[in-house]
């Protein structure tokens, strides 16, 4: 008499075998639909947190990272007079660490620097490193006690010189940047796990 394979195991062997099966056949038809169940494929995605935005790149963009962005804009022209980019700054055999990009208008003047006030905290003044054709920038390096501060801040602002060598101060707003930060560090998880690529 012939006897099967799973005839032959103790019956707590052959449930476990049967759920098992029942478990990879399930893991590959979600492996196999993932594309039609998550909808869209891997792309460029943005996010608003009330004032601050975070946008992500696609996971497969490998040196890519995520950044969050405000616009402060006039409000009596409804026109972008300068913008805030938080993001991870990753140069070459250094491990990345947070900057604060902020880029004004050209008719500024260079020589008094950018001034930056967060809460009551002391205005600090930062050199410009560069002007391009959309603006002048100065980027500030973020530490942990900076991105507690920013977090805190019920008012924040950054000061320009004007060509008459007046300061002329521009409010930005932190309201959402704590929520926003904790999306771009989960993101930013998600896209340097392996096991998220391998299911991606």
């Amino acid at each position: 008499m012939r006897m099967s394979f799973l005839g032959g195991l103790p019956p707590l062997a052959t449930q476990a075998l049967f759920w098992f099966g029942i478990f990879l056949v399930g893991g590959l038809a979600g492996w196999i639909g993932r594309g039609v169940l998550a909808g869209p494929a891997d792309v460029t995605t943005m996010n608003i947190y009330q004032d601050w935005r975070l946008l992500c790149p696609s996971t497969k963009e490998k040196d890519a990272t995520c950044r969050l962005s405000q616009d402060i804009v006039d409000t009596q022209s409804g026109q972008q007079i300068a913008s805030l980019v938080y993001l991870k700054q990753v140069e070459k055999d250094k491990e990345g660490s947070m900057v604060l990009v902020i880029t004004v208008p050209l008719n500024v003047l260079l020589e008094p620097g950018l001034g930056l006030k967060l809460g009551a905290d002391d205005m600090k003044v930062f050199q410009y490193k560069t002007c391009t054709p959309s603006g002048c920038m100065a980027v500030i390096p973020v530490d942990a006690d900076m991105q507690k501060t920013i977090e805190g801040a019920q008012v924040a602002e950054i000061a320009v010189a004007g060509r008459d060598g007046k300061p002329v101060p521009l409010q930005f707003s932190t309201k959402g940047f704590t929520e926003a930060y904790k999306a771009y560090v989960n993101n930013e998880a998600r896209h340097s796990s392996w096991w998220w690529r391998l299911w991606s």
